[in-house]
């Protein structure tokens, strides 16, 4: 017995003329996989990722810190929130969330801390902006971010370097006892 397969040509020809989802990749630019202020003496693990600048892109940034800390629980979540809070503002205040943007996300796990850093494609034409914290006004949608950065992390901080701005922050390991 045959089976029929009906295919709505319209939809096919509009789905098909959509530009192509753009996917995550891997990295190889040594200033995206070296944290920021190391010492080079300690080892140091790192997982860098180049995200298209699209909001839907968080959720895989998100998996990604998740699954290279699921051990550390509450850790993972202050790592998860924290980069998701720079990777949207990096969407919302840069080039990086214009067509064609993209945001690289840096996990790094060293000996005492891990370290993000999320860096973004600069300022939009025309804007000179630089990532701080603004004054705090309840009345107002936004602007709480930074502000939840510098409270959950241990450090953090800004660098403008090549046209490119980084956000990085780190949150301190747990010391073991012994």
């Amino acid at each position: 017995m045959a089976q029929v397969i009906e295919v709505d040509a319209d939809r096919f020809r509009a789905h098909k003329t959509q530009s192509v989802q753009r996917l995550p990749r891997r990295t190889s630019d040594p200033r995206a996989n070296t944290p920021i202020a190391t010492n080079t003496a300690q080892p140091q693990q790192a997982a860098a990722v180049i995200l298209p600048g699209e909001p839907e892109q968080a959720a895989v940034m998100r998996r990604r810190i998740r699954s290279r800390t699921i051990a550390l629980g509450s850790m993972t979540e202050a790592l998860v929130l924290l980069a998701d809070e720079l990777f949207t503002n990096a969407l919302r205040h840069t080039r990086s969330g214009e067509p064609g943007g993209e945001v690289t996300v840096a996990l790094f796990k060293l000996p005492d801390r891990f370290q993000v850093k999320v860096t973004d494609q600069g300022p939009r034409e025309g804007e000179h902006v630089f990532p701080c914290p603004r004054p705090l006004d309840a009345c107002t949608e936004g602007g709480f971010g930074l502000h939840l950065v510098a409270a959950e992390a241990s450090r953090w901080g800004t660098l403008q370097e090549n046209g490119r701005t980084t956000v990085w922050f780190e949150i301190d390991r747990p010391t073991r006892r012994t």
